[in-house]
């Protein structure tokens, strides 16, 4: 079987959200973003409270989310996160639903 071209328009590698991929990249991101250690950035770990991310990190991660996982997070939804669980939930919501458009 022979690929065929890439159509993502960012030309970034195709981000497989049901793996382990998301999980790593978000990771990355939180960690920047908000100086923790990998172990504190769990689903259940509370954005504000556990891992230190204040209202401009919370725009950082908007930014970051578009720019390398190619999705784009609305600031209505980036708002309403207060778990990293809820941040990967969301982040496979929109990627279905792009998913479901192409």
């Amino acid at each position: 079987m022979q690929a065929g071209p890439d159509n993502s328009s960012s030309g970034a590698p195709p981000l497989d959200m049901q793996g382990p991929d998301l999980q790593e990249r978000l990771l990355d991101i939180l960690q920047r973003i908000s100086g923790a250690d990998a172990a504190q950035i769990v689903p259940e770990a509370r954005l504000i409270e556990d891992i230190g991310i204040d209202s401009l990190g919370f725009y950082e991660i908007m930014i970051e989310a578009d720019e390398t996982l190619d999705i784009k997070i609305r600031e209505e939804d980036l708002l309403r996160f207060r778990t990293v669980g809820d941040i990967q939930r969301h982040l496979l919501t929109l990627q279905s639903g792009a998913a479901a458009e192409a």
